[in-house]
């Protein structure tokens, strides 16, 4: 990173938005990138994305919880107080947390007929639907450093989804086409 090797040594903390949105249990955030800073870990991989379903960061295509955004504002804040670059990962493969299935319904509630939940790969409103939440993302001013997303290098990256599968094809053909 900036010329130099980059070891990454890191920790996978899911739950960290959900938990830095609530104020009762917050500071769960901050002490775990205190106690990764301790122990010379570098990079947190944790969500970007809660769709749907109970205190959701994405009510709906485009509505978005303003308080669970804040809380993924203090998890940036933090892990930058500490050190600790983030991963963040923008959908779930998997039904916990909304994922590709909750995108698959939203289009079918807006009348497009699916047949299983990998058309989040080529449906183009489902796809449309989930470069709306990168661009929202990726635009967001963190509310604590007032520093666009895109812009703020404490992401050290993006995953575009959490543990792709897509059942329908095994090739793995679809998911290359589909992330370019």
């Amino acid at each position: 990173m900036n010329g130099k090797p980059f070891y990454i040594n890191g920790i996978n903390a899911y739950w960290m938005m959900y938990m830095a949105s609530d104020p009762s249990t917050q500071l769960m955030v901050t002490s775990a990138f205190q106690q990764a800073s301790k122990y010379k870990m570098n990079v947190a991989r944790t969500w970007g994305f809660s769709d749907g379903g109970d205190r959701p960061l994405q009510i709906s295509p485009g509505s978005y919880n303003e308080n669970m955004f804040k809380g993924l504002d203090c998890v940036i804040s933090e892990a930058k107080k500490y050190g600790v670059y983030l991963i963040l990962s923008l959908v779930n493969n998997y039904e916990a947390f909304g994922g590709r299935k909750q995108y698959v319904q939203w289009a079918r509630e807006q009348g497009q007929s699916l047949s299983s939940d990998d058309d989040f790969y080529s449906n183009v409103v489902v796809k449309g639907f989930y470069k709306n939440h990168v661009k929202a993302i990726l635009t967001r001013i963190n509310t604590i450093t007032n520093i666009a997303y895109k812009d703020d290098p404490t992401i050290f990256a993006w995953e575009l989804i959490n543990e792709p599968r897509c059942q329908s094809d095994v090739s793995g053909a679809l998911l290359q086409v589909c992330s370019i």
